[in-house]
């Protein structure tokens, strides 16, 4: 069990490391990548920021601006 002072410790880095976003779907899309992460064994936190980072990377424009 981890003492006061390590949760201390680990949530100043978690705070000083990571950031946070919020995505809202309709149900019939939620529940669609549910089934997608449920069947092959990933997160949705995962399965989205591989996703984005991947369009990113691949230069894929989801908006039509280009």
């Amino acid at each position: 069990m981890a003492t006061e002072a390590q949760k201390r410790a680990h949530k100043k880095y978690c705070d000083k490391t990571y950031k946070a976003f919020t995505v809202n779907a309709k149900i019939a899309e939620y529940e669609k990548i549910s089934e997608y992460c449920e069947k092959n064994g990933v997160s949705k936190a995962q399965l989205l920021l591989r996703s984005a980072l991947y369009c990113i990377d691949n230069d894929i424009d989801l908006g039509g601006n280009k």
